[in-house]
């Protein structure tokens, strides 16, 4: 894999794939990575976008490229490609970096929609003053009411 195909992504967190994890041919048990692609990616929008309450709406373009196995540690890594009113779309990667020979190998790929709630209810966090507030805070600027 081409560290080019990583531009734009940030480091999200790493698993150790143990024996655990694995299904009966002793290849990652693709619900353990999905569950941990869910997680981090939720996690890594959490931090990109200041808000912490929204939920899993879609996963697509999921294609398993290549099998994770016991001792792989697991680097997964995640950028935002879209936002709408109240939905933000990110696409993740997962990728094993073979210690002995230095190669990696992408495990996974594919794209997370959540959508951000208020009060049990779709809310357009990205046209909404507090996200504003936000993004100002980033910046480094003082924040506007």
């Amino acid at each position: 894999m081409c560290a080019s195909s990583l531009n734009g992504f940030d480091i999200v967190t790493r698993h150790l794939v143990m024996e655990k994890d694995l299904n009966p041919e002793g290849h990652l048990f693709g619900g353990a990575m999905l569950a941990w692609l869910d997680e981090a990616t939720g996690i890594y929008v959490m931090e990109k976008i200041g808000y912490p309450d929204f939920v899993t709406v879609g996963l697509d373009n999921v294609y398993f490229k290549a099998p994770g196995h016991r001792g792989d540690i697991i680097t997964i890594y995640s950028r935002i490609v879209k936002t709408g009113a109240s939905s933000v779309t990110a696409e993740t990667k997962a990728v094993n970096h073979e210690l002995h020979s230095g190669a990696d190998r992408e495990i996974i790929t594919c794209r997370f929609t959540f959508v951000c709630l208020k009060e049990h209810q779709a809310y357009p966090y990205f046209k909404s003053p507090e996200y504003r507030v936000w993004q100002e805070k980033q910046r480094g600027a003082p924040a506007r009411d």
